[in-house]
């Protein structure tokens, strides 16, 4: 599906989430941020979430070691913010990587669902509105994700992630590629405990090992093919998923969907090897390669 051909997504009232019982049900945002991040970029992030035509009920972030007097700065400004009714700071000694600090704070969220964001990305503002009337009018859908468009800090032209919407669609190109984009997801909170949460088994990869399992235990995805998140991406992120850690990452992480029967023997060597061949090529390659799957944000 192509920009021009995806279904319209306005922001309007909250009204029409609180037909089906008389209420706006809770949402938890769920994010981190660590000693690498800047303030200027944290604080863009959360004045996103708290300007959202619905606001979530609560905030859980996690603080992944320690970090500079810049991000405390603005952590100490939005803790006393009362656009959003409950933030939740959950502090960690060390630095544990992304899986750890997404347990941590969910061990803290109250709400009915689970709204991931991270702390350098920007969320439209009706991004929860759209998404959590969609959560609520399709009780069938346990993860619900979106498009986003891809943004960089040094003036690089825009472009769009898309992918697949209905389940069956979204599932089959699992196998492949990753189509689902982590932090525009909006979970039911008892679908991402009745997998026990994130792993950190498979390094940067703990969003599409918790995707695999979920599929494995029956949760339903749907994608609003729509850009809902503004993602920021630089040049260091992108060559992380190069080199030989990550492509031995692949490698174990492919082994486990096979034995989880995720993969098919054909899905596993074949992709398996096109991960591979990914992961080891250059990195200025790589981003070539990236570009070929995504599309100019202008053509939305």
């Amino acid at each position: 599906m192509s920009p021009s051909e995806a279904d319209p997504v306005h922001c309007s009232s909250s009204s029409r989430l609180a037909q089906s019982n008389g209420q706006i049900p809770t949402v938890s945002v769920l994010m981190s941020t660590y000693a690498g991040e800047s303030g200027a970029n944290l604080a863009e992030s959360l004045e996103s979430i708290y300007a959202q035509t619905v606001t979530p009920g609560q905030i859980v972030l996690v603080v992944d070691g320690p970090i500079g007097v810049e991000q405390e700065e603005v952590l100490a400004r939005y803790a006393k913010d009362p656009r959003v009714a409950e933030w939740t700071l959950v502090r960690l000694p060390t630095n544990g990587g992304l899986a750890r600090a997404m347990n941590a704070g969910l061990e803290r969220c109250t709400g009915t669902y689970i709204m991931r964001a991270d702390s350098d990305d920007i969320c439209e503002p009706c991004r929860l509105e759209v998404q959590l009337a969609y959560a609520e009018s399709h009780p069938e859908t346990d993860v619900l994700a979106s498009w986003c468009t891809e943004f960089f800090d040094d003036g690089r032209p825009e472009m769009m992630k898309t992918s697949s919407v209905h389940h069956d669609a979204v599932v089959s190109a699992m196998r492949w590629r990753g189509p689902i984009v982590h932090p525009t997801v909006l979970i039911r909170k008892k679908t991402l405990l009745g997998v026990g949460g994130y792993r950190p088994d498979f390094g940067y990869l703990e969003d599409v090992d918790l995707f695999a399992r979920l599929v494995m235990q029956g949760a339903q995805f749907h994608v609003i093919p729509k850009s809902l998140l503004r993602m920021r991406v630089n040049l260091a992120q992108r060559r992380r998923r190069g080199g030989w850690r990550y492509c031995l990452n692949q490698i174990r992480y492919r082994i486990n969907c096979f034995r989880i029967g995720f993969l098919n023997t054909k899905e596993f060597l074949l992709s398996t090897s096109m991960h591979v061949i990914f992961n080891l090529i250059g990195a200025p390659l790589r981003d070539r390669l990236y570009a070929l799957v995504r599309i100019s944000s202008a053509k939305s």
